[in-house]
């Protein structure tokens, strides 16, 4: 292998111009800053060293990049010349040939003697020296710019200068050129990220609003972080979101810190019960877990809320477990009553004839007398029976409740007066007809009326309303009595006496067969009352307080 390492400046064949030189490192400089992309600013680069006759370098320029995980240098880019006749290695070997030997050593070096590969194929391109300039930054070895020379070339040290001024440009575009991909590389990494991450928070989104029972993610303190529909609908009626605010100011602040109370250390799910009034006024039942949420530390920062409003279906199982016992009750009275009607009728007949036989005898008479009223009294505690366990088949038609309040009037008008009682009506002009038996119904408001005069005692006042439910009040209706209406068009019917009233626990057995605060009667009338309804597709409900008065609120079917 032979070198020139004391060259001569006048041995190069063509004059050293310090300006020419100058000129090409401010070109190259242009090109490496310009707006160019990688490729074409290192083409440009070996275009203009190419262009430049001053050097006397032959039009046969390549570039050497090294591999990502191999030492193997891999031809990146090279001059048209050599790219029409391939005399360059595609790639190079550190320790073998010139180039190997120089990416070893990294020093820029002017050879004279043919590498074995010209050697061969001396009759495509004739060699007569070549520059190998390693190309580094900072201790950072990118590759190999191998420059081969005309036949009048001779070495010169200011050439191989300018041209290891032009490698140190090539490693500082190089340089760039790797941070900038490290840079995209990154970025697009972090697009990849964002995305995945926009992903996982749409598909979270999508399970929590998919759940059908009600979520909410508070911080400790109750600020909301996350909810789902089914919890808005539980706990607000606005159409505002529940994020941001605080679960305390939203609901009663007994019911919330009940919700963010996190017991068992927060680490098993424990359903637990509790009641509150919803947004709509209206009572609701909710069946609720709760379990703590922690960061990355593993500290409690907050608490996840599982919500299910059992409302309806304990309103159902009430109601389904009242039928059941109305139904049990009826059969054990049908019994009851035809057993003992039997009897009754001939201890009647075996009275009437003492009563005839004692015209003489005042005090046989008399208990004769006495015996036949308690039997007439029992038979109408028999009637009361059969009534309930054996109700006539309603003939369902459109009837007109204006009517039937007006027929009724007459038959209690006589108590009404008695005691001072105030009646007032205010029924709508555009009512329906309601669907419905209307002797039934005629005997439904009979009991109520008198059921009212007992509560009122004297001087009081009993009124009745009826409307078409509308869509906006069959909603409210709906969420505060759960399962009692259907969607038919129904006419609301609200019956108030400002009576005694009622404590809760009265009103709840109020329908319960038998049940009764009076001093005689067999307590079946309301029972009467709510089963009639019921055969006539119709429901019933009470409020009540006492002191306040009751309200009694009927729904029936009516035509659309």
């Amino acid at each position: 292998m032979e070198m020139k390492t004391t060259p001569r400046d006048d041995d190069i064949g063509v004059p050293v111009n310090r300006g020419q030189h100058q000129q090409i490192i401010n070109d190259i400089l242009k090109i490496a800053f310009g707006p160019l992309l990688f490729k074409n600013k290192i083409e440009q680069i070996i275009n203009r060293l190419i262009s430049a006759d001053s050097l006397g370098l032959g039009p046969h320029i390549g570039l050497f990049l090294t591999g990502e995980d191999s030492p193997q240098l891999v031809r990146e880019v090279s001059s048209p010349a050599c790219e029409k006749n391939t005399p360059l290695c595609t790639s190079i070997q550190p320790g073998i040939c010139h180039c190997g030997s120089i990416a070893q050593t990294r020093s820029a070096t002017f050879f004279k003697t043919s590498p074995p590969l010209f050697a061969e194929k001396k009759e495509i391109i004739p060699f007569f020296g070549n520059y190998i300039i390693p190309i580094t930054s900072d201790e950072q070895f990118y590759g190999l710019l191998t420059v081969y020379v005309e036949e009048k070339h001779r070495y010169s040290k200011k050439i191989e200068q300018l041209l290891e001024i032009a490698g140190s440009i090539l490693a500082g575009i190089f340089k760039n050129h790797k941070q900038d991909q490290q840079l995209i590389d990154l970025v697009n990494d972090l697009r990849k990220s964002i995305v995945s991450l926009r992903e996982e928070k749409k598909f979270s989104e999508s399970i929590i609003q998919g759940l059908n029972h009600g979520l909410i993610v508070a911080d400790l303190d109750g600020t909301i972080r996350k909810s789902n529909s089914v919890a808005k609908s539980i706990f607000h009626s606005s159409p505002t979101p529940l994020e941001g605010r605080n679960l305390l100011s939203i609901i009663d602040r007994k019911v919330a810190r009940k919700l963010l109370t996190i017991t068992d250390s927060g680490k098993e799910q424990q359903k637990k019960e509790l009641s509150f009034t919803g947004p709509g006024g209206e009572e609701r039942i909710l069946h609720y877990s709760n379990v703590a949420r922690e960061d990355a530390t593993g500290r409690t920062v907050g608490v996840i809320i599982s919500l299910s409003d059992i409302s309806e279906l304990k309103y159902i199982r009430k109601e389904m477990a009242k039928m059941n016992r109305l139904s049990t009750v009826a059969e054990i009275a049908s019994a009851v009553a035809h057993e003992v009607r039997n009897p009754l009728a001939g201890i009647k007949i075996m009275a009437q004839s003492i009563e005839e036989e004692a015209k003489d005898n005042s005090e046989q008479l008399e208990c004769s007398q006495r015996i036949i009223r308690q039997v007439d009294r029992l038979n109408e505690l028999l009637t009361d029976f059969f009534s309930y366990a054996r109700p006539v088949v309603p003939n369902k038609r459109p009837t007109s409740l204006m009517t039937i309040i007006a027929e009724t009037l007459p038959l209690i008008n006589n108590r009404l007066t008695k005691k001072q009682i105030y009646f007032s009506s205010n029924i709508s002009h555009d009512l329906p007809p309601v669907i419905a038996d209307p002797h039934q119904v005629q005997q439904v408001f009979l009991n109520l009326f008198l059921n009212a005069i007992d509560a009122i005692m004297e001087q009081g006042e009993i009124t009745l309303t009826a409307t078409r439910l509308s869509p906006g009040k069959l909603k409210l209706y709906q969420k505060r009595y759960p399962g009692l209406l259907s969607k038919d068009h129904h006419v609301v019917v609200h019956f108030r006496d400002n009576g005694s009233g009622m404590s809760p626990e009265v009103a709840e057995q109020v329908f319960e067969p038998f049940f009764t605060t009076k001093t005689s009667g067999a307590g079946l009338g309301m029972s009467i009352v709510y089963r009639t309804l019921k055969e006539n597709d119709a429901a019933i409900v009470l409020e009540s307080k006492i002191g306040q008065g009751t309200t009694f609120t009927i729904f029936f079917r009516a035509e659309p």
